[in-house]
């Protein structure tokens, strides 16, 4: 499950670069990646690939004109072309690749073939050169430009040579030679293309390691960690030790614009529904200050905006018996900023690491479906093969359980790609969604499913809720594998911070399970992680139930 926060990260919470120096291998690998991105190796093939190909260009153009016509006729304007290559290719070690090369080269060949024309015909190919130097350098605008000075090149030197203009045969002949120009300048412009989207996209990918290491460094310095539950609680305790508070929550917002608590402190009785909406939120959060509000009886609410930079990334409501005055809220608020920029710091973390977690998952999902599966699917075929082939009983029958077994690992990996691919909704909850996973299996196992989801507006935090989901597949999935049940009973309790998940069948029984507890234990794992409570026993009237309580709740409903 993926959840967007409004996070900014600011620059002073990356070390400085007296500390990068300690970062050792990982500077170097660094320095490495970046070298590889900023190379400009593959635009200098070009060029290089351009200073080959213009003695070979000039080259064809001499034998062709030395083919058609007499070399002694043609001798000045060749060797005016020849001086031309050679300044460009001069030019090419002296300069850099600019606009104003290719074009300076354009215009002087063209000049030359103009004032060579007609016979100059046969030169029109070294236009070509110039022309893809202009895409390389200039991009489309480049291209355009070597074409439109290639015509007012030959224009013009057909004006000196001859004092008059083309004709209008020799006018359409050169107009289809320019298209060629402009064609071949488009071919550079696109090549510029392409390199500067392999060289944005490896900075990209630069950047992103840069701060991947960074942070992996900065994360073990860190004195809180990088868990935003223990930072969020952090922050109540400081909010705490200076008021006089009767409950409190820290609020950062989910996509949708729905507040949610990440930690809490005193009594829950629903009093966060609709925060989002709370006027006193609202105020302290849009215009960045502490606001507060009479609560009635309660005493009054105050609300204290968690800021970063100019940035309002979470909000901390807290009832209080008595008003605190302006100055002390001020400074109230003044002495949470730090604790902000280290919860949006895990946040932003945490984030990542979800987004990883669930790209792993996926990708796992597509290597059993595309690998082992397919696999043992193609030898269930040439198992089917035999079967039809073979006279002898033994072998048929040998045959026939082979196929069932390669045929129910095959449904067992397919089972497994489900799972690995089912994840939490951005909209809908945990209850949702495991209703959705239980109604799935049931239909593939033959299961009566029965369905009970208590499940309100507020939402666990993105991490409790993904742990107490992969508990709940698994207890159902051991139903479908193991249990030989025909009914299914699936309860799912969430009022945060409490929630409560039942999976119970009708079945065999734990006594009759296979040995193998590796999914038992993992369950555990699962539970003891988030801190919630795992029952797992044999109902009185058969079948097994599965119990997962976590927060204050933990009796079942």
């Amino acid at each position: 499950m993926t959840h967007s926060y409004q996070l900014v990260t600011p620059n002073n919470i990356w070390p400085d670069r007296a500390q990068h120096a300690t970062f050792g291998a990982d500077k170097a690998h660094l320095s490495a990646v970046s070298v590889l991105t900023s190379d400009p190796a593959v635009a200098q093939r070009h060029w290089r690939a351009l200073a080959v190909a213009r003695p070979g260009v000039l080259a064809l153009v001499v034998a062709l004109t030395g083919s058609a016509s007499s070399l002694t006729e043609a001798w000045w304007w060749l060797s005016a072309l020849a001086l031309v290559a050679l300044a460009a290719a001069i030019a090419e070690r002296a300069l850099p690749p600019s606009r104003l090369r290719a074009a300076g080269e354009m215009a002087l060949a063209s000049i030359v073939i103009g004032l060579g024309f007609p016979e100059a015909y046969l030169a029109l190919p070294y236009l070509l050169l110039p022309a893809f130097a202009g895409g390389l350098t200039g991009g489309a605008g480049g291209a355009i430009l070597a074409t439109i000075i290639a015509a007012l090149g030959m224009a013009a030197g057909d004006i000196l040579a001859r004092n008059a203009l083309l004709d209008l045969s020799s006018a359409s002949s050169l107009a289809a030679w320019l298209a060629i120009v402009f064609v071949t300048g488009a071919i550079g412009a696109w090549l510029l293309r392409q390199e500067n989207v392999h060289v944005a996209d490896g900075e990209r990918y630069a950047a992103a390691y840069r701060l991947l290491s960074e942070l992996r460094v900065v994360s073990r310095r860190l004195s809180g960690g990088l868990d935003p539950m223990t930072l969020a609680e952090g922050i109540l305790d400081n909010v705490a030790a200076r008021m006089d508070v009767r409950r409190a929550a820290l609020l950062v917002r989910r996509e949708g614009g729905v507040l949610f608590p990440l930690a809490r402190r005193g009594d829950d009785d629903g009093w966060l529904v609709g925060a989002e909406h709370d006027p006193v939120v609202l105020d302290a959060w849009t215009n960045e200050v502490p606001a507060w509000a009479p609560a009635g009886r309660r005493g009054h609410r105050v609300v204290l905006p968690l800021r970063v930079g100019s940035r309002t990334i979470g909000a901390v409501v807290a009832d209080v018996p008595e008003q605190a005055s302006p100055d002390e809220l001020t400074e109230l608020a003044r002495s949470t900023d730090e604790g902000a920029v280290r919860l949006e710091t895990a946040l932003l973390f945490d984030e990542v690491r979800e987004l990883a977690t669930r790209e792993e998952r996926q990708r796992l999902a597509r290597e059993i479906h595309d690998g082992i599966a397919q696999e043992l699917a193609s030898m269930g075929y040439l198992v089917d093969d035999l079967l039809a082939r073979t006279t002898s009983a033994d072998t048929a029958s040998l045959a026939t359980t082979l196929r069932r077994e390669l045929t129910r690992i095959v449904t067992e990996l397919r089972h497994s790609v489900f799972d690995l691919r089912s994840d939490l909704d951005r909209e809908t909850g945990l209850g949702e969604t495991l209703s959705g996973y239980a109604r799935q299996v049931g239909a593939q196992a033959r299961l009566k499913v029965h369905l009970v989801n208590q499940e309100g507006q507020e939402r666990l935090r993105p991490e409790v809720e993904a742990e107490l989901l992969r508990i709940g597949q698994e207890a159902i999935t051991n139903v479908r594998k193991h249990a030989k049940a025909r009914n299914l009973w699936v309860t799912v309790s969430v009022n945060p911070p409490s929630a409560h998940i039942r999976v119970a069948d009708d079945g065999t029984g734990m006594r009759d399970r296979p040995s193998d507890r590796y999914g038992l234990d993992i369950m555990a794992e699962r539970a003891r992680r988030i801190g919630a409570t795992l029952v797992i026993e044999d109902a009185p009237e058969g079948g097994t139930v599965v119990g997962v309580s976590l927060g204050p709740d933990n009796e079942e409903g």
